[in-house]
């Protein structure tokens, strides 16, 4: 609280005053009207929490744009714009109210549908709530509600919210089974039972440990002690096979752990969902952008999600003749366009999704992988590992197709920009940091009610 007063007692907020000049210029030509509403396009905050400053800004007809977007064509949402404006400090969030209405009111519109999947709904109500509230002050009722209802998608952004509660309650809102699938050499699984790092593991949930370098008898107990009592640890050992063609060892990461557990248990007990994890996730994964996926999965709300990479960053689109030959070999035909995904490996699968390509077909990428099949590519460049047990060049290769393993296009659309995607998870990349010192919807934690309670909301 102390640091919040000194943010308040050394903040200053300001808008384009050019652009407001230009603009009320204009409405004096009008005639017949009975009131004008104007507003500044940019507005640009500066505050410091004791000798570390910030400044930020934010542009509210960029905002717009991009809200009419979404609304009106399925385009990327302005997530990380509506959580800065509905997480300011009371103080701040006031005035910027009053110097542009619409764009407070529509940013707790946009995050109160995304707290339908995250979040239970009475916090989602909430946010909803207060819109109307600010819709409802005597400064802006009038002229400036009317400027809401026609320059904003308001009623847009009312309905998207109720058909998706409606449809939340009516269904879309069920249990949801969960297996993690870990390939682990040596790394410290510790981050699973780790509060601030992950928030929850949904209710019913497995997880599943291969291990890759060698036996570890006590894994399966030291973790299960971890845990809680409803986490159930299956530890299966998973040596590397040696290159038949060299008889050198080679390094087959996650790939063999990956395909091995779907060949297994593709006519057992598949989980609803299945996670597909580094046993270090947090390297090429935000533990934010996690979090919110299980808080989804724990609250049902995300039964209809059929694939979610988690990677970070974007990979760069390549190719080459080994790169296409592995892709014809594994899903068995040419690539349609170019192969582009995020990096390292990292994704969430519905049964579904799995099932719906043949277990034949899991069984001979299988072979590609796991030592029955010599490596088929000659490497070169300067990224080539060149040491005696390199990684296998099939595995790599996999790492740029998985999306289209468990039936994606080639071109697989980032998070933001996915309409197949609930809007929770629609972030923008490496977005993982808030732009001051209020959290983000990408900190390890995503705030619900007790958070704005604490920031006076």
């Amino acid at each position: 609280s102390n640091a919040m007063g000194d943010v308040a007692s050394r903040t200053s907020l300001w808008a384009g005053s050019g652009v407001l000049a230009v603009a009320c210029a204009a409405a004096l030509c009008l005639q017949g009207a009975t009131a004008q509403a104007t507003y500044p396009s940019e507005f640009r905050l500066a505050w410091c929490v004791g000798s570390q400053c910030f400044d930020h800004s934010i542009s509210a007809a960029h905002f717009q744009l991009r809200l009419n977007g979404y609304y009106n064509e399925g385009r990327r949402p302005p997530m990380r714009e509506a959580f800065f404006l509905v997480t300011l400090p009371t103080l701040y969030q006031r005035e910027m109210l009053l110097g542009c209405p619409g764009m407070v009111v529509l940013a707790h519109l946009l995050i109160a549908e995304s707290r339908l999947y995250t979040h239970e709904p009475g916090e989602a109500i909430e946010l909803v709530n207060r819109a109307k509230a600010m819709m409802e002050l005597p400064e802006i009722r009038g002229v400036h509600f009317e400027g809401i209802q026609n320059a904003w998608p308001l009623q847009a952004a009312l309905d998207r919210f109720h058909s998706t509660a409606s449809w939340l309650e009516s269904g879309g809102r069920r249990p949801i089974a969960t297996d993690i699938v870990l390939p682990r050499c040596r790394e410290d699984l510790s981050w699973l039972a780790n509060n601030t790092l992950l928030e929850m593991l949904p209710a019913r949930t497995r997880i599943f440990v291969y291990e890759k370098c060698g036996s570890n008898e006590e894994t399966a107990k030291s973790l299960s002690a971890l845990l809680e009592s409803h986490v159930q640890v299956i530890v299966t050992q998973l040596d590397d096979a040696a290159d038949p063609a060299t008889g050198l060892a080679a390094r087959r990461d996650e790939c063999t752990a990956y395909l091995t557990h779907v060949v297994h248990n593709y006519q057992g007990d598949m989980a609803d969902i299945t996670l597909f994890l580094h046993g270090d996730p947090g390297d090429h994964t935000p533990f934010g952008l996690l979090n919110l996926l299980l808080r989804g999965i724990a609250l049902g709300t995300f039964g209809d999600l059929d694939f979610v990479h988690l990677g970070s960053p974007r990979l760069v689109a390549t190719w080459n003749p080994c790169q296409e030959h592995l892709f014809r070999e594994a899903i068995g035909r040419p690539s349609a366009r170019r192969l582009s995904s995020y990096c390292c490996s990292q994704f969430a699968v519905s049964k579904r999704r799995i099932l719906s390509r043949p277990w034949e077909e899991y069984a001979n990428m299988l072979r590609l992988v796991d030592g029955t099949v010599a490596d088929m590519c000659e490497r070169i460049g300067p990224s080539y590992e060149k040491y005696a047990g390199a990684r296998l060049s099939h595995c790599y290769f996999l790492e740029f197709m998985w999306h289209v393993v468990f039936g994606e296009n080639e071109e697989l659309p980032l998070r933001a920009d996915d309409q197949s995607l609930p809007v929770a998870l629609r972030l923008k990349d490496n977005e993982e940091s808030s732009p001051s010192t209020w959290r983000s919807y990408m900190s390890p934690y995503i705030g619900g009610h007790a958070r704005f309670s604490r920031q006076g909301h």
